[in-house]
């Protein structure tokens, strides 16, 4: 987590974000696919 703190005050916080947005649109993706279940990390109790 350290090497991450390092880069962003020596770099730009920009590659971050662009990484989490197109999580973001992979995962969207995914579940609508129905490739992944919205409701996989919920327990069964």
């Amino acid at each position: 987590m350290i090497w991450f703190m390092k880069f962003i005050t020596t770099k730009s916080f920009m590659p971050f974000v662009y990484y989490r947005v197109v999580l973001g649109l992979v995962l969207i993706v995914l579940v609508s696919m129905g490739v992944l279940s919205p409701h996989a990390g919920e327990s069964a109790g």
